[in-house]
């Protein structure tokens, strides 16, 4: 008995005196990280959150927030109205059936449920991407030409289509022989 104590004694020591060897964390480089959604929440977030990346003098700072200021005050109202129209579907809470299967627990995830949507909420997407569009349009208009080409890398980088940029190509999925590329 004294012998399981005294390994015990000797096993809890050993795993509390190691822990000052634990690994240090180690922190993303450039670039490894995903894209955090702008403070502001506009696309023009972007551009004021990457201030230093793009070199941006006091001027054009105080330009761009001017615009993303704007450009949140009127999307904020359209964000309201399609909060209230788009309701995630199967969102009633109908008792169930006598005799039915008990129903599936709900993916409370953001963005699990699908969304019900209606001609009136298309038309305000509509109106937001155009909101959006617009203000990307002034935001570059305050940039220098390196800085927009900075500025559009960053922007396609998280998706969002910048102003000047073309179509971007379908990417190939048969080779020229018509065999299918693999991935």
């Amino acid at each position: 008995m004294l012998r399981k104590t005294l390994l015990a004694v000797a096993l809890i020591l050993n795993g509390t005196a190691g822990c000052h060897h634990a690994p240090q964390p180690m922190t993303p480089r450039e670039g490894e990280l995903p894209p955090l959604p702008p403070a502001s929440g506009t696309p023009v977030g972007y551009l004021l959150d990457n201030a230093a990346q793009l070199k941006l003098d006091d001027t054009q700072v105080a330009r761009l927030k001017e615009i993303d200021n704007s450009l949140a005050a009127r999307n904020d109202g359209l964000d309201t109205q399609l909060r209230e129209i788009e309701q995630p579907e199967g969102d009633d809470d109908a008792p169930a059936k006598k005799g039915a299967p008990p129903p599936k627990p709900k993916n409370m995830a953001p963005g699990a449920s699908p969304v019900h949507t209606t001609a009136d909420s298309n038309k305000l997407h509509a109106a937001k991407d155009a909101n959006n569009k617009d203000a990307l349009a002034k935001a570059f208009s305050v940039l220098d030409p390196q800085q927009q080409v900075a500025a559009r890398k960053l922007l396609d980088d998280r998706g969002i289509s910048s102003p000047g940029a073309g179509a971007k190509p379908e990417p190939k999925t048969e080779g020229a022989d018509g065999v299918p590329l693999e991935p």
